[in-house]
């Protein structure tokens, strides 16, 4: 199980946009901010060279297919190989493993996003994030987000599901590990940011959260 960190550096060129399948360069190019596409081609590409280098084939040469839940996946039943993919501000977090797995990262937003999206979390969750000193909040807010996210990811659902539907907070017997059948644990990550990671109970969780090295990340 591999997680990966990556930040891009440089705009895309077309060389680099020519390895994205027509869906991929779609979507990047729909992106009106300059750093919002550098960042979603990155991770892309990125993905692309980890999900090859797995697989013995060329980046241009991994197909993606869309599974049951929508979600872009790898051909087959079960597929070879699983991974999921999260960006926000900047940063993108990616995780390959021959489990389902899901991956969230978040830069810690606003005490007004925090008020109005918590209103979204199940209740015991709510509690306890009012409960929290103010000073606090949005780091705690972020930590339930990407917990719950990063599990939604991994059962195949995403944000489909109701985010009240499922209680992945502090307290009670399933948690901090998350609900039954599944481990959602911490990432290590940047300042500023929160990171989760979840899999099938059981299953070895990664240790340490790596920098896709440059001969990965970019020809």
């Amino acid at each position: 199980m591999d997680l990966w960190l990556v930040r891009p550096d440089q705009l895309p060129d077309r060389d680099e946009l020519a390895a994205l399948d027509e869906t991929e360069r779609r979507r990047a190019m729909s992106f009106r901010r300059p750093a919002d596409r550098a960042l979603y081609v990155s991770a892309h590409l990125a993905l692309r060279r980890l999900l090859a280098a797995h697989l013995g084939s060329t980046p241009q040469e991994v197909l993606l297919v869309r599974d049951r839940g929508g979600r872009p996946a790898l051909p087959g039943d079960p597929p070879p190989l699983h991974f999921s993919l999260s960006h926000s501000a900047g940063l993108a977090l990616l995780g390959v493993a021959p489990v389902p797995i899901g991956v969230d990262v978040q830069r810690i937003p606003p005490p007004s996003t925090v008020d109005l999206c918590s209103l979204r979390f199940h209740p015991a969750e709510q509690a306890e994030l009012a409960a929290q000193p103010q000073s606090a909040k949005a780091r705690y807010f972020t930590w339930l987000w990407t917990r719950k996210e990063a599990y939604l990811k991994g059962i195949g659902v995403g944000l489909r599901r109701s985010l009240a539907a499922d209680y992945l907070g502090a307290g009670g017997p399933a948690a901090p590990a998350g609900p039954a059948g599944w481990t959602v644990a911490d990432v290590p990550c940047e300042d500023h940011y929160v990171a989760s990671v979840a899999v099938p109970a059981g299953a070895s969780l990664p240790v340490t959260l790596r920098r896709l090295p440059r001969s990965v990340d970019h020809d």
